[in-house]
């Protein structure tokens, strides 16, 4: 069984198409448009070559699914990326209170 975590976890910036059936256009608002959207994707890397990276977001069993291929010419970046294990809130200790002190020490 293949293990995710053999594989590299990666944050992929890529310029996406832009694609908008219900967007109205007109001459003047056009250049509002008429550019790539920056992405974010991460995910797994299960390949990268000349033709560019398929990356997945989700594993069961023995499966990858959630795959985002992205054509070389899109990828602005690829950069490894670790999860790190949430760490425990350590809690503050209360100052003691001159008050108290004072008594304590007086009995």
């Amino acid at each position: 069984m293949t293990n995710p975590s053999n594989l590299p976890l990666v944050l992929v910036t890529w310029k996406d198409a832009n694609v908008g059936g219900d967007d109205v256009v007109t001459l003047d608002n056009v250049s509002a448009y008429h550019k790539p959207t920056i992405v974010h994707t991460l995910g797994w890397l299960l390949k990268e070559d000349e033709e560019g990276i398929t990356i997945c977001n989700e594993f069961y069993d023995e499966f990858y699914r959630g795959r985002t291929f992205i054509y070389r010419p899109m990828i602005m970046s690829v950069d490894p990326y670790t999860l790190a294990k949430p760490r425990k809130v350590k809690r503050a200790s209360k100052p003691t209170s001159p008050t108290a002190t004072a008594t304590e020490s007086t009995h």
